[in-house]
């Protein structure tokens, strides 16, 4: 005869350790899925569409390219109506915060003639494939 150890609650373990590795990625990790992303590739490019609604200023987005790997920064600062200055905010959803995101592009792509636009809260990346890049930071132009 074998004996069955008494255990109720071992089935949950894994929601647990689930929950403490999602508790302990922090907010930087928090932000890794909060922004869709497209990626697709064609013989020539690697195309990178972000939406990322509530970016004004250039200087509050950066994108950096080393290799295959592209890192999106940025931060999302959050509108202060001026005529209220006692306004009181009673509901919120939208994220307000600096935000990091690293991909890994499909391919080696060249950082020289790498295009990049932000306009109506999308931001779009387009890089041509070459087999010998070299890092470099990429400058958005904001419509």
């Amino acid at each position: 005869m074998s004996l069955i150890s008494n255990e109720p609650y071992r089935m949950l373990d894994p929601f647990w350790n689930e929950m403490d590795r999602v508790l302990r990625r922090g907010k930087e990790s928090y932000t890794d899925g909060l922004y869709r992303i497209d990626l697709e590739e064609t013989q020539k490019k690697v195309i990178v569409t972000v939406e990322i609604p509530g970016i004004e200023n250039p200087e509050d987005l950066r994108i950096t390219l080393n290799e295959s790997q592209l890192m999106i920064q940025g931060e999302i600062r959050k509108i202060i109506h001026e005529e209220d200055d006692e306004s009181v905010t009673r509901h919120t959803e939208r994220y307000f915060g600096k935000f990091s995101r690293v991909l890994t592009l499909p391919a080696l792509v060249k950082t020289d003639g790498a295009h990049a636009s932000y306009r109506n809260g999308l931001l779009k990346l387009s890089f041509l494939k070459d087999a010998h890049p070299a890092a470099r930071r990429i400058e958005v132009d904001f419509h």
